[in-house]
């Protein structure tokens, strides 16, 4: 076992919460960041007291240490704290099991083994708290980011198949991208909009049902507490009680703004269409514009997939590279769409 380790990666989590909790301005992420460092700093003790009754030495954050510390923090500035938190949670082993299993350690005495139970136990607190770390806005973003990235580039590629002229590629896939972006900015708005004035209307349906016929309304929580898992005769029998909340329940209030979702679809919509015509604005044509836009898109792809993969809590590389394959592969079929259109319809500008 290694004690070293184990007490230099508490530590390191212990410094990683609380530098994020220094800089973080939302109070209850704030609260849940110091919880968490405080918890990391109560295990890393714990493994230094077992540490020192074996007479072990124990170590110091290395340099590398205190950099990705940094990195973590400005990955936080860059792409918000929900990423940021997976980002962390991906690079550890599940510590869950970890401390299950050394409860179960023939190296540790009793007592040590009842500690590690009491660990695991901290560490299922823990992710629970790091799940509860939700930005709607982050994932739309990111999401955004990767639709305006493919389709624009399977657009620039088709159109540079058929046009010489490098310029006239840029600006037709800075209109693509504008069209895309104000499609998506009116359906963002609208589905928000739409999501919003249902959840509104059920609510008011609900309040006025409790008016009328409160027993229907026990019944419909009674159901829904029963699909969640609790017992039929627990919920029959606390659904009463919940009457007066019913609403909050079974329709909890929707908070999302149109107004914002639009926004940040059209933001980050255009920010992943402006990357594919980057090379083509510049006046790069012919094959090495191609190229440019390729390699250009790719990282960006790969990178958007990768974020994509830490928010699903997929493996970030997998995700990736996945969608670098189909982001690329669908461009690539344009732009043969486009070399076709050039030969068979002369087309050529």
């Amino acid at each position: 076992m290694d004690y070293n380790k184990n007490y230099i990666d508490e530590l390191f989590a212990s410094e990683v919460y609380k530098k994020l909790a220094d800089a973080e301005k939302d109070p209850v992420a704030k609260k849940y960041l110091y919880k968490m460092s405080q918890m990391e700093k109560k295990h890393s003790e714990i493994w230094k007291q077992m540490a020192e009754k074996r007479h072990i030495k124990l170590g110091k954050l290395s340099l590398f240490n205190k950099l990705k510390i940094r990195f973590y923090v400005i990955f936080r500035k860059l792409f918000g704290l929900e990423l940021t938190t997976k980002l962390l949670e991906s690079g550890e082993e599940n510590d869950i099991k970890k401390y299950y299993e050394l409860s179960k350690s023939e190296e540790l005495d009793e007592e040590e083994k009842e500690i590690m139970k009491d660990l695991s136990i901290d560490e299922a607190v823990h992710e629970e708290m790091i799940s509860s770390i939700k930005s709607k806005d982050v994932s739309d973003f990111v999401y955004g980011i990767s639709d305006g990235l493919v389709e624009v580039l399977a657009a620039t590629s088709g159109l540079s198949g058929a046009f010489n002229v490098p310029f006239l590629v840029g600006i037709s896939g800075l209109i693509v991208g504008a069209s895309g972006t104000l499609s998506m900015a009116i359906g963002a708005y609208l589905s928000t909009k739409s999501g919003k004035e249902i959840n509104e209307n059920k609510r008011k349906r609900i309040e006025i049902q409790k008016l009328i016929d409160r027993k229907e309304v026990t019944k419909k929580l009674s159901g829904i507490l029963t699909e969640l898992g609790i017992k039929e005769n627990i919920a029959f029998n606390i659904s009463p009680q919940l009457v007066d909340v019913a609403e909050d329940i079974i329709a909890p209030k929707v908070e999302e703004n149109p107004k914002k979702s639009a926004g940040v679809t059209a933001l980050s919509y255009i920010t992943g269409a402006i990357i594919p015509v980057i090379p083509y604005l510049l006046g790069i044509g012919g094959l090495l514009g191609v190229v440019s836009s390729y390699v250009l898109s790719g990282i960006a792809i790969f990178i958007v997939g990768s974020l994509i993969g830490l928010l699903s809590s997929v493996n970030p590389m997998k995700k990736g590279t996945e969608m670098l394959i189909l982001g690329i592969s669908a461009a690539l079929a344009t732009h043969g769409l486009g070399l076709l259109a050039s030969h068979y319809l002369h087309l050529t500008v």
